[in-house]
């Protein structure tokens, strides 16, 4: 199966014209889910999911910290067009399976 950092497993996943429609997750080690989605989504339930603040505190999400590049001040650059995401944090417990949804509202 597909498996995402932090010890999570993508039981389901379901796409149409790149929105995603459902997602189905296991957490197998239970902690902080990030959870990044190009559209709003919300629990099975309807119940609106946190936004997202500051590092993500699931120890099984560790990050290098990467030095910013040495760039010349003679360099022209334009920093690169990128979409909007969602990104939500959700509390798993161990074994539990978690089922999220398009929202209805943007």
């Amino acid at each position: 199966g597909l498996r995402a950092k932090g010890g999570f497993e993508i039981v389901d996943m379901e796409w149409s014209e790149g929105q995603l429609k459902k997602l189905v997750i296991r957490s197998n080690l239970g902690g902080n889910l990030r959870l990044r989605s190009p559209n709003a989504l919300t629990t099975r339930g309807g119940d609106a999911l946190t936004p997202a603040q500051g590092e993500n505190p699931n120890p099984f999400y560790f990050m290098e910290n990467i030095p910013d590049p040495v760039v010349s001040p003679d360099a022209s650059l334009s920093p690169l067009p990128l979409k909007p995401v969602h990104v939500y944090d959700v509390q798993t417990r161990k074994g539990k399976v978690y089922t999220f949804v398009a929202s209805a509202t943007p």
